[in-house]
């Protein structure tokens, strides 16, 4: 697996430039029409149990290649997701979703991407209609020639959006989006910013050293037949998935610094919660800007850690973090409980023959006990 990712990088990294920086020739690639998610069922389906840590943490972009069946991944949080959405933008309006005039042909190909992708692989869910697509559980139609294109995608998807598009000069800029529940980010401070001053803005460890330049290669050389998926991991205080106000205080308030307003540390490992994303990046062959989808896994970290295995991989991992990335994940705040606990739980699986000699890793999903 680490062999072929390795490899798909370097094929984007060694193509030659085609095209000048803000010029796409359209391209004919149609996405394939999914196959209809095995038995899903909007009740029952679980998410899926990314556990997406290693052993020893890197900052890198960890890009993976991505099967286009899985682009969009829907389970039986979908209910939760969707009124909590709904809530956010009766709550803040336009302050969560936009679109700059130069990214809006791009946000109409992408709602027709959905449009097929959605009733092919979630056939249950949704139908296509000819003004657009209704939703199956709770009969909401959406006319693509009337609704705002963001607010459309917010509530058809479980995921939060970002469109970007290229400038002359080779920037990605973030030129419109859904981000309703970011967490830790306000859609309102980034937008029609370029990616290189959020990242910068935002102080995303080891950004200018060891990502700003493979990222800046890879959504130049990024094809429509070639998306990419990568998956993110951090800790969180309370259980608002929206936004994380015991780290980062109000909401309305923040100064967009991440952790430096909100004053709490963590009392009790029932207060902790798991957060994960992944991230998939894939192009649209007409407009050629970038779809970029976050897809928020969230859930007490007790509960990872009854897993075999989690403890001790999550334990190595987080105290392999370097000085940036423990300052930007807000590890002062949680590390008197989150440290303890997981050495216990490690050592208590270790009694159980859950050691590392004994596991076969499975990323991004949990690992396996090895066939001894």
């Amino acid at each position: 697996r680490l062999l072929l990712v390795l490899i798909t990088i370097s094929f984007y990294f060694r193509t030659p430039k085609t095209r000048k920086p803000g010029v796409w020739i359209p391209s004919n690639y149609k996405w394939p029409i999914p196959e209809p998610y095995p038995d899903w069922n909007i009740h029952k389906t679980n998410p899926i149990p990314y556990r997406a840590f290693k052993h020893k943490y890197n900052v890198t972009m960890g890009v993976q290649s991505m099967d286009p069946q899985d682009w969009i991944q829907l389970d039986n949080e979908w209910v939760k997701f969707h009124d909590l959405k709904q809530k956010r933008v009766e709550e803040k309006g336009k302050d969560l979703y936009d679109i700059s005039p130069i990214a809006l042909d791009g946000c109409i190909e992408l709602l027709k991407e959905l449009q097929i992708y959605l009733p092919n692989r979630y056939p249950s869910l949704f139908q296509a209609t000819s003004k657009g697509l209704k939703n199956l559980f709770n009969s909401e139609e959406y006319d693509f020639k009337i609704h705002d294109p963001m607010f459309i995608i917010g509530n058809l998807l479980q995921d939060d959006i970002a469109i970007l598009t290229e400038d002359s000069n080779g920037n990605y800029n973030f030129t419109a989006g859904s981000i309703l529940l970011a967490g830790s980010w306000r859609f309102k401070d980034k937008f029609n910013k370029s990616i290189s001053s959020i990242h910068s803005d935002s102080k995303v460890p080891k950004y200018h050293s060891n990502l700003q330049n493979s990222m800046n290669k890879l959504f130049y050389r990024l094809k429509p037949e070639s998306p990419m998926v990568r998956y993110n991991y951090g800790f969180q205080m309370d259980d608002n998935l929206p936004w994380a106000y015991s780290s980062l205080g109000d909401e309305d308030s923040n100064s967009g610094w991440r952790f430096q307003t909100g004053e709490a540390k963590a009392l009790s490992i029932d207060d902790i919660y798991y957060r994960s994303e992944r991230q998939s990046l894939r192009r649209l062959p007409k407009s050629g800007v970038i779809v970029f989808t976050i897809r928020a896994y969230f859930l007490p970290l007790v509960e990872i850690c009854k897993e075999p295995f989690v403890p001790q991989r999550l334990l190595n991992g987080v105290l392999n973090w370097d000085e940036e990335s423990k300052e930007y994940k807000g590890f002062e705040k949680y590390k008197d409980i989150v440290i303890p606990y997981l050495a216990k739980q490690a050592e208590l699986q270790k009694n159980q023959g859950f050691t590392m000699e004994n596991e076969q890793l499975n990323y991004p999903l949990n690992s396996k006990l090895k066939n001894i």
